[in-house]
């Protein structure tokens, strides 16, 4: 079982090793809402992308890098370049069934892919940000359909939650990527995972709609 990498290592450095150079290929990316296909060279998407953009738009350095990145640069190497380190808050792994214009997309005859739902985490000083909630579909022959131990093990709460129950984001960033159980933070971890439930069913509502508009 291979773990996702949500801190340090980059979904697009594993896909690279895999597959060679990896290209965005953008369909949409405004004010709110990013979607675009990471390619191959061959031209065959590896991963479609669906990111709501939820960055303050204030902080100009931000503004700068979204430009960038709408520009065609890679989220993750964009936000590298410019000195951030970059990790990945897992909150959701489930299988998904594709729409054929996907499916054509990949290249591929199977019916269902793995989908990850993950809050794109960004710190350069002080507190860290958030990009973005990133839904990434995997072509099949990347990743199986099939939730594993491995991908189980990584979903937690959403940041939102997690500071509801009164947990500091900067405590949330430390502990991304350990391997220990984040059940020592006793009541308020079990309050933010309850608390979480509703944003996750929404966060796929939304995606599940935004499929069905292509």
């Amino acid at each position: 079982m291979e773990h996702f990498p949500i801190q340090k290592k980059l979904h697009t450095d594993v896909l690279e090793e895999k597959y060679g150079k990896i290209d965005a290929r953008i369909l949409k990316h405004d004010n709110e809402i990013r979607e675009a296909h990471l390619v191959d060279p061959e031209g065959i998407s590896r991963t479609y992308a669906v990111t709501f953009l939820n960055f303050d738009k204030e902080n100009k350095e931000l503004s700068q890098i979204n430009s960038e990145i709408k520009g065609g640069g890679l989220i993750g190497e964009t936000f590298r370049k410019h000195g951030y380190e970059v990790r990945k808050n897992v909150i959701d792994v489930y299988p998904i069934e594709l729409p054929f214009w996907l499916k054509e997309d990949f290249h591929s005859d199977e019916d269902y892919a793995k989908a990850r739902l993950s809050e794109f985490y960004a710190r350069k000083e002080g507190d860290p940000v958030i990009y973005g909630t990133v839904v990434e579909i995997y072509h099949p022959d990347f990743r199986s359909s099939v939730v594993n131990e491995a991908d189980i093990k990584q979903i937690q709460p959403s940041t939102e939650m997690f500071e509801r129950a009164g947990i500091e984001r900067m405590e949330i960033w430390n502990r991304l990527g350990e391997t220990k159980d984040w059940d020592d933070l006793g009541e308020r971890y079990s309050k933010a995972k309850q608390l979480s439930l509703p944003f996750v069913f929404r966060t796929r509502q939304k995606l599940e709609k935004h499929l069905l508009t292509k």
